[in-house]
């Protein structure tokens, strides 16, 4: 394939799949859509080179896309493209699964492009009351020939998200042992909520000839109204896989980043509609201030609980961490927050037992049930 912009050649991708001849991508896009998934991430909460331990949420295929490019000294300066491109669904709360492909890697000379196929899970969450978020990621990459591996702590201070990783890596010239250790740090700092600054430093302790410590800086944006981010970014890192995230060149790369979280339910469903009658849906919650309050959320265009269980008397706050507003509404309408606007909260208290269906009315697909216990 090849890049052309008003007649003059940018680059070119080539492919190549592994033994066989036959590409996997789409068996795995088949499965995709017959899976559920789980929480879609962005770019505004981590850097380039450090995925920061995201998973993605109910109801969406993540697709993301990574472009970076280098300029050749005069008086040729030919661009060369490097094309990298992630998706991941899920099976399980708190786990991803899926690939990053990179059309034109130099991880191993001989196999111009990359394959990564990756599982995480993130077993330990700050939001749900830890002090870090902790995940581990296990991915086996076609180029190298081998399985990697990556530990990663991150947490959010106020504006500030701090990320460490550690990794181990299969050294390609080496055979399939895991060989190479890696260490890291960065994050991003929010200067508002829809703009941050992130940056990060990766060192392997075994530093090939012509290789670097791998780094990044940048600026991610929230497009206005979409649960789409952009980053903005340099770096001397090549590929978005464990490999090419902790290896360094002496030029620097400049592009971008887009992400695009693909909400299956937005397409397949849509709300539950109300059953009682318009004068029942005059009942004003009660949205007071209790010390016993249940935090969630909305962000990525989901309710960050699906089913959450509560106490009868119990105060649950949704907080809207979406660009977005957003609403929590009875399905049967006993209770509506209207819209909630980007960073604010709204607060219910939920006195009987019973189950409550809600949804966004806005966006119809979002939903969720609080279980009242006694």
């Amino acid at each position: 394939m090849r890049f052309a912009i008003g007649g003059r050649m940018l680059g070119h991708m080539t492919m190549r799949f592994p033994a066989g001849g036959r590409s996997p991508l789409p068996a795995l896009l088949a499965a995709m859509v017959l899976v559920v998934p789980l929480r879609a991430q962005g770019t505004l909460d981590r850097s380039p080179n450090l995925p920061g331990g995201w998973v993605v949420g109910p109801g969406t295929i993540q697709f993301n896309f990574v472009h970076r490019f280098v300029r050749s000294p005069g008086p040729v300066r030919k661009v060369t493209n490097y094309p990298n491109f992630t998706a991941a669904t899920s099976f399980l709360r708190g786990t991803t699964f899926g690939f990053n492909y990179a059309s034109n890697s130099n991880l191993v000379q001989a196999y111009p492009n990359e394959w990564e196929f990756l599982a995480r899970v993130a077993p330990l969450r700050q939001r749900s009351g830890f002090p870090v978020d902790l995940s581990v990621q296990g991915a086996y990459n076609l180029a190298a020939d081998g399985v990697d591996a990556e530990l990663s702590l991150a947490r959010s201070i106020g504006p500030v998200r701090i990320i460490g990783v550690g990794r181990l890596l299969t050294d390609p010239g080496d055979g399939k042992d895991l060989t190479d250790a890696v260490v890291g740090g960065g994050g991003a700092i929010r200067l508002t909520r829809s703009l941050s600054l992130q940056g990060d430093y990766v060192s392997r302790t075994t530093l090939g000839t012509g290789e670097e410590a791998a780094w990044s800086a940048g600026l991610a944006v929230a497009i206005p109204g979409t649960p789409h981010t952009l980053s903005l970014h340099a770096s001397n890192a090549g590929s978005g896989s464990l490999q090419g995230m902790s290896r360094g060149e002496d030029k620097t790369r400049y592009g971008f980043e887009f992400t695009i979280p693909l909400t299956l339910a937005r397409f397949l469903g849509g709300a539950r509609r109300a059953t009682v009658p318009a004068a029942a849906a005059a009942a004003p919650g009660a949205v007071v201030d209790d010390a016993a309050s249940v935090h969630t959320g909305m962000s990525n265009m989901q309710f960050l609980d699906g089913t959450l269980e509560v106490r009868a008397g119990a105060v649950v706050e949704w907080r809207n961490d979406d660009p977005l507003a957003h609403s929590v509404t009875a399905d049967d309408l006993s209770f509506d927050s209207g819209n909630v606007a980007s960073g604010t909260t709204w607060r219910y208290r939920f006195d009987r037992p019973g189950r409550y269906p809600f949804h966004c009315t806005p966006h119809p697909f979002m939903r969720g049930v609080i279980v009242v216990r006694e």
